[in-house]
């Protein structure tokens, strides 16, 4: 539907994971995209540094939610609690590659989420996000009997990663019988039905049935507008839209509400 040396030009899909935000989500929308892509599932998570420094601090305590009882925070009970969630990570990845006959890789790192995968989007990669759960910790299931997303929501990007994440989002939407809807960017007042009919011009082989509406820019508060005018399940965008700065990269995930993908 795009430019081929465009098309094939994402090498795997990156499924990052924060501690201690361990959801079903991300991995559920990563095995998606993976199974649609055919590409290679690369895990990476993430040690949260200021949960760290906030450990190692001498007067953090704990408070039992249930006992009220208070103990001291151990910065060593913190990196065993962090190794067990990687190692549940890891195997859950690992079950995913072996159900798609995918190749795959698992790594662990501290820092900060964004930075970590903003530096390997433009790798070529795609990654997933999700919001972060109401609690802390939370028991991930393998994603098997996870259902596929029903409304796909892709912002138009005029540019190689743009191209790359609309052929994912049409690739994603046709194997999972989702409904696919474009969100053009335009504050002309050029009729909505004038810039579906040169989005399709530009973008050859775009499903016939694909929905289109208007976005006046790539705001926060207008993604999730369009987000949840949709009703979608999945928000797909390039780096181009995506924000690079933590606070807009919270709000977004905050506010949307649906898994995330972003393509390098």
């Amino acid at each position: 539907m795009s430019d081929p040396r465009n098309e094939f030009a994402l090498r795997r899909i990156l499924v990052a994971i924060e501690s201690p935000t361990l959801t079903e989500q991300p991995v559920a929308a990563a095995r998606e995209l993976a199974r649609s892509l055919r590409l290679e599932l690369a895990g990476l998570f993430v040690e949260n540094l200021d949960l760290l420094r906030l450990a190692a601090l001498p007067i953090t305590r704990e408070v039992g939610a249930v006992s009220g009882a208070v103990r001291a925070i151990e910065l060593t009970d913190v990196e065993r609690s962090l190794r067990a969630q990687a190692e549940q990570v890891r195997s859950i990845l690992a079950s995913l590659a072996a159900e798609l006959d995918l190749p795959w890789s698992f790594r662990v790192e501290r820092g900060d989420l964004l930075e970590r995968v903003l530096a390997e989007l433009s790798q070529t990669a795609a990654a997933v996000f999700a919001p972060a759960p109401r609690k802390a910790h939370m028991t991930v299931r393998l994603p098997g009997g996870a259902p596929p997303p029903r409304q796909i929501l892709v912002v138009v990007d005029p540019t190689p990663a743009g191209s790359r994440a609309v052929n994912a989002a049409q690739r994603l939407s046709l194997t999972s019988g989702a409904a696919l809807s474009l969100a053009i960017v335009s504050k002309e007042e050029t009729p909505l039905a004038a810039l579906a009919a040169a989005a399709v011009k530009s973008l050859p082989g775009l499903r016939a049935d694909a929905k289109c509406l208007r976005l006046a820019d790539t705001s926060i508060e207008a993604l999730a507008e369009a987000a949840r005018a949709t009703a979608c399940d999945m928000l797909v965008l390039s780096t181009n839209v995506f924000p690079s700065q933590r606070r807009e990269f919270r709000a977004l995930l905050q506010q949307v509400r649906c898994p995330v993908a972003v393509v390098g």
